[in-house]
C-alpha cells in the first residue's frame, strides 16, 4: 500500500463528519455482543454508508462494575 495514499484517505476519513441523531442511522442486523453491548451493521441515510453501531446496555455494564 501506497504510504502517501493511506495518509490521503485517513485524513478523508478522519474529516468526514458522522450524524449524531438516531433517526440518522438504519440499523440492518446483529453482527455480534458482549458482556454489556450489542454491535448492528447499519446504514447511515445522510451519508448512505455501512457503519457499525454498538449499543450499550448500561443496567448490565453498572453490573459488571
Amino acid at each position: 500500500m501506497d504510504k502517501k495514499a493511506g495518509k490521503t484517505e485517513k485524513e478523508a476519513a478522519d474529516r468526514r463528519k458522522y450524524p449524531i441523531r438516531q433517526e440518522d442511522y438504519e440499523l440492518c442486523e446483529e453482527v455480534g455482543q458482549g458482556a454489556s453491548a450489542v454491535v448492528y451493521r447499519a446504514r447511515c441515510i445522510p451519508l448512505n454508508e455501512i457503519v457499525a453501531i454498538k449499543v450499550l446496555d448500561f443496567e448490565k455494564a453498572k453490573a459488571d462494575l
